[in-house]
């Protein structure tokens, strides 16, 4: 299962004219971002037996580093739970640590490969994908991952909100039609997302 270096948001401004353009747009939606490390969460069982792992799961950020984070008994048996098949990538944020009071949290958004496959499909089917394996947050939760939510409009509203949690960054809006663009050697910026983040951060996606 090759590595591919996840898409990264537009960064725009709370002001932009966009968020206001977006907002009212039906194929666009909003997920809230967090403040943590870019995960790529592989369970396959090849890159398991060269790199540290974690019952064949393998944690890496964004620039393809195998990270030196350990997951709790706990968040492993959850992981476990959901049994996420062999050769798949799914896309996250790992909330350990950066936050006061906030550790071993999974925040799934998207997912690049599935069985061995690159998914090529749109964002909305992405979706689908990935409430299959970890359940529809409206009906499902649990302790150590959590599923992105989606919210479809009022952007400017729910960005005033957001930023008021301290593990909140902010925004990324997204249309559902995106597709991921493939990239062996670096993070590109895709069209499709958009990050509306806190004022005073100077943290990098």
């Amino acid at each position: 299962m090759l590595y591919f270096y996840p898409n990264k948001p537009i960064l725009i401004q709370p002001t932009d004219l966009l968020v206001g353009e977006k907002s009212r747009d039906p194929l666009w939606w909003a997920e809230i971002k967090k403040n943590g490390t870019r995960l790529a969460l592989r369970n396959d069982k090849n890159e398991a037996s060269q790199l540290h792992s974690y019952d064949g799961f393998v944690f890496m950020n964004g620039d393809k580093e195998v990270l030196k984070y350990e997951p709790s008994p706990e968040v492993r048996e959850e992981l476990n739970s959901f049994k996420i098949p062999l050769s798949t990538h799914i896309d996250a944020e790992l909330l350990h640590q950066k936050t006061k009071n906030i550790k071993h949290l999974i925040y799934i958004y998207d997912i690049y490969w599935y069985k061995g496959v690159q998914v090529l499909e749109p964002l909305s089917v992405r979706r689908r994908m990935i409430e299959d394996i970890f359940g529809d947050t409206l009906t499902r939760t649990y302790k150590h991952f959590e599923l992105a939510k989606v919210y479809p409009d009022n952007f400017e509203e729910l960005f005033k909100l957001v930023i008021v949690q301290s593990e909140n960054e902010g925004l990324v809006l997204k249309d559902r039609r995106g597709l991921i663009v493939w990239n062996l050697k670096k993070r590109l910026e895709v069209a499709w997302q958009l990050k509306i983040r806190k004022p005073s951060e100077s943290y990098r996606f």
